[in-house]
């Protein structure tokens, strides 16, 4: 029988397209080696954004670059020269008053104002009760009262707030005789008070201010 008369020839290509495509291109593939095969969508694309490696580095840039900036502002800051604290300059005359309160100085034993190192002072004793109690001394110009107390050698210096809320005085004990002073700013004049009768630092400092107010109404 030849080709024309077989009739299942024409069937058996239709239902194996396989082998033409085989005979066509080379060997079939079949589903398990298709299934297989990874999909290119599924392959990761290293060019679609940096490394871990790579953002860890340019972070620890970024924190060096503001440590560094940090510390560098600090120490300018530090390196400028800081601006004294200006006070206004005393137009009162620095005179001691006769009498501050319980306290009195003979008219005629106040010193007369002595100059030197740049500074004006005056003192003078005052008594109380018949008894020599204080020594008051005013001196300009002044502006830090704890460089103060250290030229003046006193010991033990504390700051004392003032009983009326107008301030504070720095108060301490002389290195010389033992005894204690307080003194306060009154514009750019210290006002020293020296006890000699075991007076409290509240009330030695208290009669300070009210000293430089006397002095200066």
């Amino acid at each position: 029988m030849n080709d024309r008369q077989r009739p299942d020839r024409g069937r058996r290509f239709a239902e194996e397209p396989e082998d033409i495509t085989a005979g066509a291109g080379g060997p079939p593939e079949n589903s398990d080696s298709r299934r297989r095969r990874p999909s290119r969508a599924a392959e990761p694309d290293s060019s679609s954004g940096p490394s871990r490696r790579a953002l860890l580095i340019g972070t620890f840039v970024v924190v060096l670059v503001v440590v560094v900036a940090g510390i560098a502002a600090y120490f300018i800051n530090s390196s400028q020269p800081t601006t004294p604290t200006t006070r206004p300059s005393s137009t009162w005359e620095l005179a001691l008053p006769v009498q501050v309160g319980n306290y009195t100085r003979d008219p005629n034993s106040a010193s007369s104002p002595s100059a030197g190192s740049g500074r004006t002072t005056v003192s003078a004793t005052y008594a109380k009760d018949g008894k020599d109690a204080v020594v008051i001394l005013m001196t300009r110009p002044e502006s830090d009262l704890k460089q103060f107390m250290k030229d003046a050698a006193m010991n033990a210096v504390t700051e004392q707030e003032l009983s009326k809320g107008s301030g504070t005085a720095q108060c301490g004990t002389s290195s010389d005789n033992n005894y204690t002073g307080c003194v306060v700013l009154r514009d750019d004049t210290a006002v020293l008070v020296m006890g000699l009768l075991d007076q409290s630092r509240q009330d030695l400092a208290d009669l300070a201010w009210t000293t430089g107010e006397e002095a200066a109404s």
